[in-house]
């Protein structure tokens, strides 16, 4: 992005942002955070840019168990329980899980215990994941290409090495056939379980909103059942649950 596209985006002008550059000028909060928008910057990376101008944060930054995040806490659990029979997971910046329903349990137990490097080796290395998903090949690829985009907006040096890691898993591993039409319009995991294919589709809720930073990187992964078969299997594995 040029200078002059930067300035226009932000409302000011191309010397003004070459000045910002060279340390000639100081910017304002308004500023810093205009600047942040045209750059699509995440909110705890704004507060940073506001650091390094000797300003104040904008945005909070609290714990997820804190009382000012109940409101958060109490859409997050909500979420998870009307979800049910099928799986959902909080999961935070960095492959965090920070939560999971009857459901995510059942199917990925013990993902909320483990740290991310583990979740890493566990999705993208030889074991049971690779073993349960069908289309593991093509699953784990968008993965990848998923954390490495995270890690790009972010700068966030620990994403890097996740991102790293996940690859390192793959550098043998071929792409699938692009030339084969896929059943579905999105990728997502055809599980092996038994004598049975479960097709999933998953779709993500995110606070879009969010003013506060833990809550900006938040998000709840939803797996929904591809077909009645699918759905089938969902609530009867809730049913032996129970």
């Amino acid at each position: 992005m040029s200078q002059l596209d930067l300035a226009i985006a932000a409302g000011t002008t191309a010397r003004h942002v070459s000045f910002l550059e060279t340390g000639r000028s100081r910017p304002g909060q308004e500023l810093v955070l205009r600047l942040a928008a045209a750059l699509d910057v995440p909110i705890r990376e704004r507060n940073v840019l506001l650091g390094a101008a000797g300003l104040p944060p904008a945005y909070p930054d609290h714990p997820l168990s804190d009382q000012a995040m109940r409101s958060i806490q109490s859409v997050l659990d909500r979420a998870l329980q009307v979800h049910e029979p099928y799986p959902a997971w909080v999961v935070g910046r960095g492959l965090q899980f920070v939560r999971a329903n009857r459901a995510a349990e059942a199917l990925f137990p013990g993902l909320c215990v483990m740290q991310p490097e583990a979740i890493v080796d566990l999705w993208y290395g030889p074991g049971p994941f690779r073993d349960l998903v069908e289309n593991w090949q093509d699953v784990v690829h968008v993965g990848v290409a998923q954390l490495q985009r995270e890690a790009t907006r972010t700068a966030d040096a620990k994403l890097h090495d996740l991102a790293r890691r996940a690859a390192a898993h793959l550098r043998d591993v071929p792409r699938g056939d692009a030339s084969i039409v896929p059943d579905l319009p999105v990728v997502c995991p055809r599980l092996k379980i038994g004598d049975r294919l479960v097709r999933t589709i998953s779709a993500i809720l995110r606070f879009e909103t969010a003013v506060e930073v833990t809550a900006s990187e938040l998000r709840v992964e939803l797996m929904f059942p591809a077909d009645e078969e699918s759905a089938a299997f969902f609530r009867s594995m809730a049913s032996v649950s129970r």
